[in-house]
């Protein structure tokens, strides 16, 4: 089987190559189609089908958040910065 990906593709998959952790291009290629594999999947936490599910879940989310489940706001936000940051110095 012969692809074709972009020039930005080829260089992020070179520069895996190049961090050790993939002795090859085609095991990068591997690794992500495996990951694809696992998202197609794997049902979302979120995904519902009808709007008693979706008003269930909702209910299911605020008792967690009553009995004191659940992260503060500020924790979340700042989580989600460093995550930005991280993804966008690596590519």
């Amino acid at each position: 089987m012969n692809i074709s990906i972009t020039p930005e593709l080829e260089k992020f998959v070179h520069q895996e190559v190049k961090t050790g952790l993939y002795q090859s291009a085609s095991e990068v290629i591997r690794a992500a189609l495996r990951r694809l594999k696992e998202d197609k999947e794997r049902k979302p936490r979120f995904m519902v089908s009808s709007k008693a599910e979706l008003e269930d879940k909702l209910l299911e989310g605020i008792d967690e958040l009553d009995r004191g489940g659940g992260l503060p706001g500020e924790q979340v936000f700042a989580e989600l910065k460093a995550h930005s940051i991280k993804r966008r110095r690596h590519g």
